[in-house]
C-alpha cells in the first residue's frame, strides 16, 4: 500500500512546478479580472451572487449532487483522456489555468460585492471542495502531460512503450481521482450550503 501511494505521489517535479506556475497565473488573473469589468458586468455578477445567497440550499439535494458529480466526473475524464492523446498537453495547461481563474474570480466577486464579509463567504463557498479539486486537477494534469510527452516521444523516435504497465498506473490515477472528486462533490452539496447558511445567520 505504501509503495502504491509513493508511486502515485512521486510525480514529475518539473511538470508539477510548471502547472503550479500556470495555476498561480490563473489565480492572479482571476482576481484582477474583476476590476476590469464594466459597470453593467459588475451589476450582473452582483445580481447573480445575490440570487445565489437567497437560495443557498438546493431545492433537491440528490439532483444537485448528481449534477455536481457529473460535471466533476466529466472534467476528470476529460483531463485523463487528454493524456493518451498527442494534442493533450496544451489543452491540459489551458484547463488548469481556467480552473484557477474561476476559483480566484469567484472569491474576488464575493469580496467586491460583500466587502470584508465577502472574504468569509467566498472562502466557505470554495473551501474545501474547490481547493481540493484544483489540487487534484494539477496532480492529474501532471500525469496527463507526462503521458502525452511519452507518447509523442515514442512516435517521433519510433520507440515502443510498455503501454500495459503505463496504463495500469494511469488507470489507478483515474480511480483515485474519481474517488476524490466524489468526496468533494458530497462536500459541495451538503457541507458548503450548511456552512454558508450558518455564516449568514451569524452575519
Amino acid at each position: 500500500m505504501k509503495i502504491i501511494i509513493y508511486k502515485l505521489l512521486n510525480v514529475d517535479k518539473k511538470t508539477l512546478i510548471f502547472l503550479l506556475t500556470i495555476s498561480f497565473i490563473g489565480l492572479l488573473t482571476g482576481s484582477l479580472f474583476m476590476t476590469t469589468l464594466s459597470g453593467s458586468d459588475k451589476l450582473l455578477v452582483s445580481n447573480t451572487l445575490n440570487n445565489f445567497m437567497e437560495h443557498i440550499e438546493p431545492d433537491n439535494y440528490l439532483n444537485y449532487l448528481f449534477e455536481t458529480s457529473l460535471i466533476n466526473f466529466v472534467s476528470v475524464l476529460f483531463v485523463w483522456l487528454l493524456g493518451i492523446s498527442i494534442i493533450g498537453i496544451p489543452l491540459v495547461i489551458i484547463f488548469v489555468f481556467i480552473k484557477s481563474f474561476l476559483l480566484s474570480f469567484s472569491l474576488a466577486s464575493f469580496i467586491a460585492n460583500y466587502k470584508l464579509n465577502g472574504l468569509l463567504i467566498g472562502v466557505i463557498y470554495n473551501f474545501p471542495h474547490q481547493f481540493i479539486n484544483l489540487i487534484l486537477f494539477i496532480y492529474l494534469g501532471v500525469y496527463s502531460i507526462r503521458l502525452s510527452i511519452m507518447i509523442l516521444h515514442s512516435v517521433i523516435k519510433l520507440k515502443s512503450l510498455d503501454f500495459k504497465t503505463i496504463m495500469r498506473r494511469y488507470l489507478l490515477v483515474f480511480i483515485v481521482s474519481f474517488v476524490i472528486i466524489l468526496i468533494t462533490s458530497l462536500l459541495e452539496t451538503f457541507l458548503m450550503p450548511y456552512l454558508l447558511k450558518l455564516l449568514m445567520n451569524v452575519l
